[in-house]
């Protein structure tokens, strides 16, 4: 009996740690969106920006300052889709998918790279980059006709990396 619940105590603290490392997975993967993706006017700043996860953006803070591109990284938060018109690269957290028609329509001609981990790829207009977690591995899916409509050219070798490209 003993022995059994050691196990569970172990099994629940292994999954706290990967929850609690989840934020950091999901920055490292943004970063790296940010180094195969080109903008069609380069800045001195890259500016990625987080709606709506703290812990998140806590996680990408650890990335402020980074180059991509010849470009410094600025990590912000952002609170409206009007606001997010201003960024390279947006992260919309699922507390704002229930925004997620204003915030497409805000960005449907702007060049903002859009991730979010919530949905279904499919069902967004302007979302380029779907963030998956398969059992304990992270994945991601691209909607790369979204991307080009933007006027971002992903690069073939983030292309191969997505688990699904539509």
């Amino acid at each position: 009996m003993l022995c059994t619940y050691l196990l569970m105590l172990a099994s629940a603290s292994l999954r706290a740690a990967t929850l609690a490392e989840e934020p950091d997975v999901k920055a490292a993967f943004i970063y790296n969106f940010a180094l195969y993706t080109a903008w069609p006017k380069p800045s001195s700043d890259l500016k990625v920006c987080v709606m709506g996860e703290d812990s998140l953006l806590t996680s990408m803070k650890k990335f402020e300052g980074r180059s991509a591109h010849g470009s410094n990284l600025r990590i912000e938060s952002v609170t409206s889709a009007s606001e997010a018109r201003s960024c390279q690269i947006l992260f919309i957290g699922t507390s704002e998918h229930e925004h997620i028609d204003q915030i497409n329509k805000a960005l449907e001609d702007a060049p903002v790279l859009t991730v979010t981990d919530y949905g279904k790829l499919a069902s967004y207009s302007t979302v380029i980059v779907l963030l998956l977690r398969n059992d304990e591995h992270m994945t991601f899916e691209i909607n790369k006709s979204a991307a080009t409509g933007k006027g971002l050219t992903l690069s073939s070798k983030l292309l191969r990396l997505a688990s699904k490209v539509r």
